[in-house]
């Protein structure tokens, strides 16, 4: 019997490493493949350098341009928002994931990105009305489950004293507040950055403002930025590191979060998004407020470091939610009782 025809519109390829979309469906891949044939309609590489349009409106012309060939599926499954408003038009069954984030463009380097909220609403309204099946990755909605981030990799859990530093993965753009992060380091005690440098894995546009700052901060050779890993090098890294660092204004679960907790990597991070039905205050981490002060986010380093086996145990713990085949399992199932009910 052949398998059900799976066409997966994503913005970016499964061998990038940074934003949620690209790695979501990459821990999903190995175990949706024994389910479906699956083919990925992602924006090219060479399309990935156009500087004067948002990628956003670069990847919803392509994928427009490419509605012939979404005809041919049997069931289209797509995390992003402007490719399922596309798909939405057409006639074949499609399963939408929601991100966090109302609007995407509100982190574009465009200074228009923000005022695209309402387009982004629209797109929504009618992929509610419109999908087949829906989940959430961000924030609870009626009506709408939940499906978590997978995870999958093979890389070894270190041991607590074989680590060492501090580290911030994703987009270094300025919803991150990678600024506020590197402040509150610069204010940490000598002793612990002299045994904790900051690493800071991946490339946006805050690249060069945030190695300026740190330059200004004098702890230049402290801040160690790591550019654009694949996944494997970047969950790698994280491996070895103490204590995952966060303090984005807006998020939907970061990716980044349930893969420190794979490696049994502490956290702490601002309470936004979805952020705190896992993360939780003296247990695996830390949940601050997104206006938090820097003597907050630095006692909280300073509580995991001081009692770290038992920080890095409970975020090991916390990332059985996470495994891919688990989560795979039962979205296999649901897109299979879809096709038959259809």
């Amino acid at each position: 019997m052949s398998k059900l025809k799976l066409g997966i519109v994503n913005s970016s390829s499964i061998t990038k490493s940074y934003g949620g979309v690209a790695p979501f469906m990459k821990n999903l891949d190995p175990f949706l493949k024994e389910s479906f044939d699956i083919t990925y309609i992602v924006l090219p590489d060479f399309l990935h350098s156009i500087q004067f349009i948002p990628r956003r409106l670069v990847f919803f012309l392509y994928i427009f341009a490419k509605k012939r060939q979404l005809k041919k599926f049997d069931v289209i499954l797509s995390h992003v928002p402007e490719g399922s408003f596309i798909v939405s038009f057409g006639r074949v069954p499609f399963v939408h994931i929601f991100h966090g984030n109302f609007n995407p463009m509100s982190q574009s380097h465009y200074w228009y990105g923000k005022y695209f909220t309402n387009v982004f609403r629209s797109m929504e309204k009618r992929i509610i009305k419109t999908a087949a099946l829906k989940y959430t990755v961000g924030n609870e909605r009626p009506g709408i489950p939940k499906i978590y981030n997978p995870i999958y990799h093979s890389v070894k859990i270190k041991s607590c004293d074989s680590r060492s530093g501090f580290i911030f993965s994703g987009r270094l753009e300025k919803i991150k507040n990678i600024d506020k992060i590197i402040n509150v380091y610069a204010k940490l005690s000598a002793d612990i950055q002299h045994n904790n440098p900051l690493y800071i894995a991946g490339m946006g546009t805050q690249e060069a403002a945030l190695k300026a700052l740190a330059a200004s901060l004098s702890i230049s050779g402290k801040v160690i930025f790591l550019g654009n890993l694949n996944n494997k090098d970047l969950i790698e890294a994280d491996s070895s590191k103490k204590i995952l660092l966060m303090a984005s204004s807006q998020e939907g679960f970061p990716m980044a979060i349930a893969e420190a907790f794979s490696l049994g990597v502490p956290v702490v991070a601002t309470d936004t998004g979805d952020i705190s039905r896992f993360l939780k205050n003296n247990y695996n981490g830390f949940l601050l407020p997104v206006s938090f002060s820097n003597e907050e986010y630095i006692k909280c380093i300073e509580a995991i470091l001081d009692d770290y086996e038992s920080f890095s145990k409970y975020a090991l713990d916390s990332s059985a939610v996470f495994k891919s085949n688990r989560v795979a399992q039962d979205l296999i199932i649901d897109i299979n009782k879809l096709i038959i009910k259809n």
